[in-house]
């Protein structure tokens, strides 16, 4: 065919752009799919077993936002409930939405230092206490790998009439097989395609599986935050990793070779393997001086993690694994433990959880008159503007809260307040 037609490469300029084809004829619309785009979000759903998928090339983002605003779209009084250690998304979601949130902590334990699960029991008492609250937002697995009871969550939720969005963007995974363990249970479940899985960056799926929230609501959403020009280079990687998990075989590698580095580093010395009941095991997390330990990795062994933090390290595992690769890093980070004493944390930390004291909604926060000023002046003050720490972009400050003076500790530097 000759391209009198987008993409402006013609098919002949770049090197991806032989594939780069927008909504032409017997190649469906993202927006309105019937055809085979329509068949791959079928596909997608098979996968995980869900009701309905619905396929983003605008990440999780965009999927969480429309969750967000599809869950509260007849309920403009009610409230959302969403785990302070949510991803931005969320908040920003809850932002353009404009309802009220509710928080709630997750578990911390003594010399961990993050968050872990989110507690049924928790959700149970705030829901039993405000029947406001129309949404539940809980994070699983997080960021190191921590997976919340989303099954029993999910029941709570029902009883008391609310929906339960999960962001399981780092889950994956999780459902394909017996391995990985069970998947993440809710109304709507969100994964990124790209974090384990082999498809590219920004390419997610949200899984519906109750339908209590509408499918017409869930796609006039995703029109809103999804680009009407998605990219067919991006689907047709989702495709081909529909087909290649679908061959049978093809997580096998990376399993098999999990299991005997979580043999050898749990014998570490001075390097701390995060261990916990039901954690990701795809995730390799260690508890120590993390930031000396990715620049030993880095300049030694050539060897990039995904983060580190002066306390902790994440080494994430994916699809693309094989014996030799995760051998490669078990093996360097045996020898820096044995040669390295000093990583070894002397006191350990734990996970410390601003409290968010909510003054009114993100969003009408968001659109007053604002002003900068030091931190050391702020507190009490309402913030508008959000701060948060990247990676994995939690907030310590959300623009509605009054800020304490724990939240000026722990941000410095510079805020924004309402005039």
């Amino acid at each position: 065919m000759l391209p009198m037609h987008m993409p402006g490469g013609k098919r002949n300029t770049g090197s991806l752009a032989s594939n780069d084809i927008t909504e032409i004829t017997d190649f469906d619309n993202l927006h309105a799919p019937t055809g085979i785009i329509r068949d791959l979000e079928s596909d997608l759903a098979s996968l995980w077993n869900a009701k309905e998928a619905f396929m983003s090339v605008n990440g999780s983002t965009a999927m969480i936002e429309a969750a967000i605003c599809a869950a509260m779209r007849y309920h403009p009084d009610g409230k959302v409930l969403a785990a302070s250690n949510c991803h931005l998304s969320v908040w920003r979601g809850i932002e353009v939405a404009g309802c009220m949130h509710r928080m709630i902590y997750p578990k911390a334990s003594e010399g961990i230092p993050f968050a872990l699960e989110i507690l049924p029991e928790k959700i149970d008492e705030i829901l039993s206490s405000d029947p406001s609250v129309r949404a539940v937002v809980i994070t699983s697995p997080t960021y190191e790998g921590v997976i919340s009871d989303t099954r029993t969550v999910h029941e709570i939720t029902k009883k008391h009439g609310a929906v339960l969005i999960v962001d399981s963007a780092h889950g994956a995974h999780l459902g394909l097989d017996g391995f990985w363990g069970e998947d993440a249970v809710g109304d709507l479940v969100i994964k990124s395609l790209h974090k384990t899985l082999s498809s590219p960056t920004q390419t997610a799926v949200m899984l519906s599986y109750s339908g209590a929230i509408p499918s017409d609501s869930i796609r006039h959403y995703i029109d809103i935050f999804e680009s009407t020009s998605p990219s067919y280079l991006l689907m047709g990687a989702v495709s081909e990793m529909v087909e290649t998990i679908r061959s049978g075989n093809a997580l096998s590698e990376w399993e098999e070779a999990v299991i005997p580095a979580e043999n050898r580093l749990r014998d570490l010395k001075n390097i701390k393997l995060f261990r916990y009941p039901g954690k990701d095991r795809s995730k390799l997390v260690f508890i120590c001086k993390g930031t000396l330990l990715s620049e030993i990795l880095r300049n030694e062994y050539m060897i990039e993690t995904e983060s580190s933090t002066p306390v902790s390290l994440i080494a994430m595992t994916g699809m693309g694994d094989t014996m030799d690769s995760i051998r490669r890093f078990t093996d360097a980070v045996t020898a820096i433990d044995n040669g390295h004493p000093e990583l070894a944390l002397t006191d350990l930390p734990s996970a410390i959880f601003p409290e968010h004291v909510t003054a009114m909604t993100i969003r009408e926060a968001s659109r007053l008159l604002s002003r900068k000023i030091s931190s050391k002046d702020a507190e009490g003050l309402i913030s508008a503007d959000y701060i948060y720490s990247y990676p994995p972009g939690i907030p310590v400050i959300l623009p509605g809260d009054r800020i304490t003076e724990q939240q000026i500790s722990l941000a410095g530097g510079t805020l924004s307040v309402l005039s």
